[in-house]
């Protein structure tokens, strides 16, 4: 497992923003819900659509193309769009002496 240090800090993230970066060679999207940081891959596994332009409401990221929802802590579909497949999660670690984003990739 490979630790990445993002360029954004979590003093950069408001409650319910989508955030795209790259981490490695994998694109991502990271969400603040409830004051922790979420990660998992930015693309929708229905048709290619950018998450990182969707809504996240509670833990719900919401497609904007055709509104697949998954659950931005385990990117797992959910059961009540059964047309996309789970996506891959990712841990994030923030450090809070300097609010510093580390994202483990395997």
């Amino acid at each position: 497992m490979s630790k990445f240090k993002i360029q954004l800090k979590k003093t950069d993230f408001k409650e319910g923003e989508l955030v795209k970066t790259e981490v490695g060679d994998k694109s991502i999207v990271l969400g603040m819900i409830k004051d922790r940081i979420y990660a998992m891959d930015s693309v929708c596994s229905h048709q290619g659509g950018p998450l990182e332009e969707g809504w996240l409401e509670d833990y719900d990221l919401t497609c904007p193309w055709h509104q697949g929802v998954f659950d931005i802590r385990t990117a797992k579909a959910s059961p009540k769009t059964n047309w996309v497949t789970d996506l891959n999660s990712y841990s994030v670690v923030v450090d809070e002496k300097n609010g510093e984003i580390f994202v483990e990739i395997d």
